[in-house]
C-alpha cells in the first residue's frame, strides 16, 4: 500500500584516528577547565560522539570539506554545533580524521589529513 523506504545496502568499515580521540579530548578539557563548565563539556563530548556515530549510516549525505578540497570529493564534514567532524571516504571505508571548530583557519584542516 504505502511506499517502503529503500535501505541502504552499502555496508561501511570504519576506522576512527587518534587524532580524533586527541581533539575531542583538547574540546572538552578546554570547555571543563578553561571555561570552568563541567557539565557543559560532557554534554558537547557526548554531542560529538554522537554525531560521528551517525556517519557510518549513511556517509554520503554529509557535505564535502570546503577546507580539503578534491576532485574526487573524498573528505566530508559532519557538525554539531560549531564542530566539524571531518572523515574520508575511500570505497567502503570511512576514516575519522578529527574534530576541529567551524571557526578555526583553513590551514589547520589541512593538517588533518
Amino acid at each position: 500500500m504505502g511506499r517502503e523506504k529503500a535501505e541502504n545496502t552499502k555496508q561501511y568499515t570504519l576506522d576512527i584516528s587518534e587524532h580524533y580521540f586527541l581533539n575531542l579530548e583538547e574540546i572538552v578539557n578546554y570547555i571543563a577547565f578553561e571555561k570552568h563548565q563541567p557539565l557543559n563539556a560532557i554534554k558537547v563530548g557526548n554531542g560529538i560522539n554522537k554525531a560521528m556515530a551517525k556517519i557510518i549510516h549513511n556517509p554520503l549525505i554529509y557535505s564535502e570539506c570546503e577546507n580539503i578540497p578534491t576532485k574526487t570529493k573524498i573528505y566530508r564534514e559532519a557538525s554539531y554545533k560549531t564542530w566539524l567532524i571531518i572523515f574520508k571516504i575511500k570505497k567502503n571505508h570511512i576514516t575519522i580524521l578529527g574534530v576541529l571548530s567551524g571557526k578555526r583557519k583553513a590551514s589547520s584542516f589541512r593538517k588533518i589529513r
